[in-house]
């Protein structure tokens, strides 16, 4: 009996990893894009719009 549940508890803490370590790694991706997009933003109001820049 207490092999069996031994066993449950180990299954259980596999599945909670798994489960914790997906939910983490969507909120990383997340946070990602948030600063790619916030990165973005504070570069575009450096440059007014109707400007180019011209690289040689």
């Amino acid at each position: 009996m207490n092999f069996e549940a031994g066993i449950k508890f180990i299954m259980f803490l596999i599945f909670f990893g798994v489960t914790n370590y997906l939910m983490m790694l969507r909120r990383y991706e997340n946070d990602i894009k948030k600063k790619k997009y916030l990165q973005q933003k504070k570069i575009s109001r450096l440059y007014p719009k109707g400007s180019f820049i011209f690289s040689n």
